[in-house]
């Protein structure tokens, strides 16, 4: 498949398109090549425009048109089926502007099904995006007299458009504006031959050398950093400036030497930035960085929280904590209790409570263990003991009691052995009788539940 010229309106089109896109004259089948002049001519043409050699004897018939139009395959939607992820992904790529890759991608296509129309003009349309941005980029770079990577653009996109006369021109104004350099250097270097073999040499050394140490002076000078100055000196040990230099890079390294001493052994993050900041090639950066470092981390274990953690590494992805931080982040998910932990506690304590309510001292007993770490105020408490208390605390006051969960404030927190830490509010009521009123009032409850669903440790206070 290649780029020709139609025969009828010159403008480009491939070899293997049915017709001119341009001007739609026929071109697949229907086009030959004068072997007298080797120009592009249609098929059933007598003689050859340009140059008159005769070609047939007679016209083609229509009737090889037909024959033509027979080798289309009945099966045509399953070759556009074939052709349509490459078909895609080269307009996909056309449309961002990979040209070079959305030429490949339609010459695949156009392997599968040649004379498919909207290949062909997709092709064509990425040709042109070729050319033209290869023209561009050639065209800046030509401006900057970056001649040899300006031909080689031209060249590359000639390889995809060989017939574009404004890349072709282009090619020649690089050619020559590149061996016209090549000339004027050559000059340059005759003349500084002429100038050594003259005696003149060292005047040129030595004037070329001082202009280059006033224009480092001055650069190093308004730089003021320790490694301007130390490059300085030692570009230009002898220099006129190098005395002046040492002067101020001893004033500069004071300058900041002096202030990381009174810096130094604060625990202020914002010091230690302002000190990058002064002193962005400062002697103390590794150590301003570390203590960054350091007292991040410390602000991170304080806060403890995987908001925390996650902004030191935001902060530091390779600090001398990272690791560190990061197992504290997979922990405290370890801790975070789910949805179904919440509801399976509230549903524990729910009935737990209602047990309370009823006075039912045997399924009271059965929320918890032999031994229980806490209970209202009693240390590893037996059995016995929690039967003990609620039967004090029904005789000390045997009217029915309401106790009513508050599901906003119920939080639960997983440890690493899997108890699960349970803080929640209660609202008692007591109904009234002959001899007291209606009583309230609110508790704060904090309790241990283990794996088993039995509770390890409560206790309460008021609200």
């Amino acid at each position: 498949m290649a780029l020709i010229k139609c025969p009828e309106c010159g403008e480009s089109v491939s070899d293997k398109a049915p017709n001119c896109p341009h001007c739609g004259l026929a071109i697949a089948g229907s086009i030959i090549t004068c072997p007298e002049c080797g120009a592009i001519v249609p098929k059933d043409a007598a003689t050859c425009p340009k140059c008159a050699f005769p070609l047939h004897e007679d016209i083609v018939e229509k009737e090889e048109v037909a024959v033509v139009q027979q080798h289309v395959s009945k099966d045509k939607d399953q070759e556009l089926a074939k052709i349509e992820p490459a078909y895609s992904d080269a307009k996909r790529l056309f449309e961002s502007k990979s040209f070079i890759d959305a030429y490949n991608k339609i010459n695949i296509a156009l392997h599968a099904l040649p004379s498919n129309v909207d290949c062909l003009k997709l092709e064509e349309a990425i040709v042109d995006g070729i050319r033209e941005s290869s023209y561009k980029i050639a065209t800046d770079l030509f401006q900057e007299k970056q001649y040899a990577k300006a031909l080689a653009e031209v060249e590359s996109a000639l390889h995809y458009a060989p017939n574009s006369k404004k890349l072709t021109v282009l090619a020649d104004e690089i050619r020559s504006a590149s061996a016209r350099r090549r000339t004027r250097r050559s000059i340059v270097i005759a003349i500084i031959i002429i100038a050594i073999l003259g005696g003149a040499a060292y005047g040129i050394r030595d004037s070329y050398i001082k202009g280059h140490e006033e224009e480092a002076w001055t650069e190093a000078k308004d730089s003021a950093t320790v490694t301007s100055l130390e490059n300085f000196i030692e570009m230009y040990p002898d220099g006129v400036h190098s005395l002046e230099a040492q002067e101020l890079l001893e004033e500069v390294k004071k300058k900041d030497s002096d202030y990381w001493d009174k810096i130094c052994n604060y625990g202020d993050v914002s010091m230690f930035k302002e000190y990058k900041d002064k002193f962005p090639h400062g002697l103390y950066l590794t150590q301003a960085d570390s203590k960054i470092d350091s007292l991040d981390w410390i602000d991170a274990t304080q806060k403890n929280t995987a908001e925390a953690y996650s902004e030191y590494l935001s902060t530091h992805p390779d600090g001398v904590h990272s690791s560190d931080a990061t197992s504290a982040q997979n922990k405290i998910a370890s801790t975070v209790a789910s949805d179904d932990d919440i509801n399976n506690m509230k549903n524990c304590f729910a009935t737990y409570y209602s047990a309370v309510e009823e006075k039912d001292d045997n399924s009271v007993l059965e929320f918890f263990e032999p031994v229980t770490t806490q209970y209202y105020g009693i240390a590893n408490a037996k059995k016995s003991d929690i039967m003990a208390n609620l039967k004090k605390m029904h005789s000390k006051d045997d009217r029915q009691v309401h106790i009513k969960i508050n599901d906003e404030n119920f939080k639960v927190v997983k440890d690493e052995k899997g108890s699960y830490h349970v803080t929640f509010s209660i609202g008692i009521n007591y109904d009234q009788d002959e001899t007291n009123a209606e009583s309230s009032s609110n508790m704060i409850v904090n309790a241990v539940v283990n794996q088993n669903k039995k509770i390890t440790s409560i206790t309460s206070r008021k609200q």
